[in-house]
């Protein structure tokens, strides 16, 4: 079953993003924090959701998994999002906009790493696994 068959909605977006219901990023599975430059970077719907700044950090973060994002896809995308947001690029997403991967192999990556969490959260599988294949397919460069 495809991702968007799972979650019912097109993923593809109209720039055919790989991003759209992947949300690995924003969820707390592949980064535990983001940083921003500043209050004013959080914006004012992230502040409305709760998100507190941790501002002892230098540069200042904020905790994920983010209360944003729902089902793998941002939901304040429209509104504001910090600055570290629309510039993130995992590494999947880098090859399949530099050509080097095809966005249909993309997701199907997506999938098995999203059904790959979900056996770990059920105990069905091990969180070194999970860790090697983000490591391997999302964060070689982070």
């Amino acid at each position: 079953m495809s991702i968007a068959e799972t979650h019912g909605k097109d993923l593809r977006g109209p720039s055919d993003s790989i991003c759209l219901g992947c949300g690995l990023c924003c969820d707390g599975t592949l980064l535990s924090h983001l940083a921003v430059s500043d209050e004013s970077d959080l914006g004012a719907p992230l502040r409305a959701l709760g998100v507190e700044l941790i501002a002892a950090a230098e540069p200042p973060v904020f905790e994920l998994p983010c209360p944003a994002v729902a089902d793998g896809v941002c939901t304040i995308h429209h509104l504001h999002r910090p600055r570290a947001c629309a510039l993130f690029e995992c590494d999947l997403s880098r090859r399949v906009l530099d050509g080097r991967l095809d966005a249909t192999i993309a997701r199907g990556i997506i999938e098995e790493v999203l059904d790959l969490r979900t056996r770990v959260e059920r105990g069905d599988a091990g969180a070194e696994e999970l860790r090697d294949r983000l490591r391997r397919d999302f964060r070689a460069n982070i």
